[in-house]
């Protein structure tokens, strides 16, 4: 069983709320814009900036989170149910899944195979992937999820910025 648990305040105090399931609206919860420290049981939670599961977003996998940099600027939160078994994806250096391209299994540091800042779209074939825009995991996050198919980065402002990509893991 998957669940997260908000905190209204950092080291887990303040009110609190425990979800099994999806929130897009975390003001009909009471929680808008206020989570100070997270708690993730089970697999992974993705927390977004916006209502609905958009803007900004955040991976939250199992453990306990006390503080944290963004902290009081979640609207909704999303619960990962993907089969994070044998993950893959695909790189393009271009928008519309034009240019060179590379396909990805595991973790990497993308200036080890000279695609760093360069990817402008991606297909997600299996897995959830997170896309880093620093090196070792560093940096603003966009969360991809199997079948997905973003064909141009500029909307989500993240074109030109991919320095590392790794995919979710199913827990041991």
């Amino acid at each position: 069983m998957s669940k997260i648990i908000v905190y209204s305040r950092p080291s887990f105090e303040g009110r609190s709320a425990e979800f099994m399931y999806d929130v897009s609206n975390l003001a009909e919860k009471g929680f808008d814009n206020s989570i100070a420290s997270i708690k993730v049981i089970g697999e992974p939670w993705v927390a977004y900036y916006d209502k609905k599961f958009a803007g900004k977003q955040q991976v939250f996998e199992q453990g306990e989170y006390a503080t944290f940099e963004d902290k009081d600027k979640f609207s909704s939160l999303k619960k990962v149910t993907a089969d994070l078994t044998d993950p893959e994806i695909q790189l393009f250096e271009h928008v519309n899944y034009g240019g060179r391209s590379v396909i990805l299994r595991k973790e990497t540091n993308l200036q080890e195979i000279t695609f760093s800042n360069i990817a402008s779209s991606h297909k997600v074939t299996r897995g959830v992937w997170v896309l880093y825009d620093g090196i070792n995991r560093q940096g603003f996050q966009l969360i991809a999820f199997p079948g997905e198919q973003v064909s141009n980065y500029g909307a989500l402002c993240f074109n030109n910025k991919a320095s590392c990509v790794r995919p979710l893991l199913p827990r041991p």
